[in-house]
């Protein structure tokens, strides 16, 4: 286990998930104000979901070195 590989996976991983949700949220007021529709939501659905994936297997890998 490559314990700093790990370590710079969840700190690279949380920074951009903070400025992910960030973004997640901007885009559901913009969707409750109506200048979004549904489509834009669900897109950032699927990024959000794509990066968690990236994120695993980056963890896992950094586990298994």
């Amino acid at each position: 286990m490559n314990l700093s590989a790990l370590i710079a996976v969840f700190v690279f991983a949380g920074a951009l998930l903070i400025i992910f949700g960030a973004l997640y949220m901007s885009a559901l007021r913009s969707y409750k104000r109506g200048e979004l529709n549904i489509d834009g939501i669900r897109i950032l659905q699927w990024a959000l979901l794509g990066h968690l994936t990236i994120y695993v297997l980056l963890g896992i890998t950094a586990f298994l070195t």
